[in-house]
This record gives C-alpha cells, structure tokens and sequence, in this order.
C-alpha cells in the first residue's frame, strides 16, 4: 500500500498484513493479495501518513470513497488535502481496520450532493470530523440502516417519486425544501437560500400543494428529511 501525506513528509516504511474475510473488502482493496493456499499475504511496503509508532496496528489512515469507486487512502492528520468533488470519508483507523473505514466511506459518499441549487447538499461527508460541510456519518444512526434498505437505482419510495415531480413544477424547490430540512428554523431556511421570510413561506405553501402534505410541522419536516435522504440513497 501506498500513503502519502499531504505536506510532503517523508515517513517510516511498515510491513503490513491485512487480513481479508470476505470477498468484498478483497475487491475494495486489490492491492492487498493472497498467497498459497488462499492465505492473506503481507501488503507492499507503505507510508500512512505519519510517523510509524511502535506498533504497525496503530498506525491511523481513513479510507476515502470518490465517484468512480476506487478506494483511496488519506492520512489521518487533520491538515491533509482532501481531492475535490464528492467525497465520502470514513472514520481514522488502524491499518488493519481500513475495510471498516471503507464501508463507512461508501455510506458517506451515498449522502453527497453537488451542491448546487438543482442538486443541494454536502459535497463532502465525513465520518468524523468538525466544520462545514462536513456531516459527520458516525452520528447518522438510522440513517445508516436507511442506507441498508435503500438499494442505488431501485425502484424509490412514493415520497421521493413525488420529490421529483414537485421539482420538475417548481426549481426552486430542491434548493428550499433542503434549506427546511437542514436548517433549525424557517428563518434560517429564508436565510439560507437567501430569500425573505415571507417569500419562503410562500414557497413553502406551494410546495405543500405538490407533495399533498405539510411540511412545516415537525412530523412533516421528519418525513421531509426521511425522503431526501432516500433520494440521494438510491441515486446511481
């Protein structure tokens, strides 16, 4: 394995062995290969993004998820560069745990949006770690089960079907229903997207004749949530 760290540091050379138990994590990570008689052998001679401490196994790198599905690693020091676009981070882990990592990176990277007015959202999400906009996947909870049902490119649920009909109505949609959902009051949703308090209730207005249910009453604005996390859950 590879790692390099962002500021050019030139660090210890590890011997590692990661062990594979199943075949998916073995296709998450090639270069990790197996010897006579289907045994794990050790990886290429690598560097991990910081000074190689006593034990090979606390050695800290995060496993990073980018659009065209080949995993990358990233050193887990807080001032490593980060590749632009949409980007799913998994949590910093040893060595050894980078197929944990993996996993969570591909959720993360399942709840990334452009962030554009078409296409609202995190661009980047983060399993651990502070500052925008960062949404940090060690919290999701449900969400991460929500993850486990929602299948990319399945038939989607009846809420996100009429997600997409109210947008191809209104453009603005995408943009404010994503401002109420994330924000924690509808001011900061106006302040959001930029728009009067009163323009947004407006908005909001119509928006509740598209999808034929309110939006701003805390069970509207949970399902709201719900149905914008499964739109981008089953995109492709």
């Amino acid at each position: 394995m590879t790692y390099q760290g962002s500021s050019g540091t030139t660090y210890a050379t590890l011997d590692v062995k990661v062990w594979r138990n199943a075949a998916q994590e073995h296709r998450a990570f090639p270069h990790v290969g197996r010897g006579r008689g289907g045994r794990p052998r050790a990886a290429r001679r690598g560097r991990c993004g910081g000074p190689a401490p006593a034990a090979t196994r606390q050695v800290a790198c995060r496993a990073l998820a980018i659009p065209d599905g080949r995993p990358r690693i990233l050193p887990a020091h807080p001032d490593a560069a980060l590749p632009a676009g949409r980007l799913g981070i998994g949590p910093a882990v040893p060595v050894l745990d980078l197929p944990r990592s993996w996993a969570a990176a591909r959720i993360a990277l399942r709840l990334t949006a452009d962030g554009t007015a078409h296409d609202p959202g995190p661009p980047v999400v983060h399993a651990h770690g502070p500052g925008p906009p960062v949404v940090h996947a060690d919290g999701l909870g449900y969400i991460a089960l929500l993850a486990g049902l929602v299948a990319p490119g399945a038939e989607v649920p009846p809420d996100v079907r009429v997600l997409k009909s109210a947008a191809a109505h209104a453009p603005w949609v995408p943009a404010t229903l994503h401002a109420v959902a994330s924000t924690t009051s509808l001011r900061a949703a106006a302040a959001e997207i930029n728009v009067h308090h009163s323009t947004l209730q407006d908005r909001l207005t119509h928006a509740e004749t598209l999808l034929g249910r309110p939006v701003r009453t805390p069970q509207g604005r949970f399902r709201l949530q719900l149905a914008l996390m499964m739109h981008l859950l089953a995109r492709l």
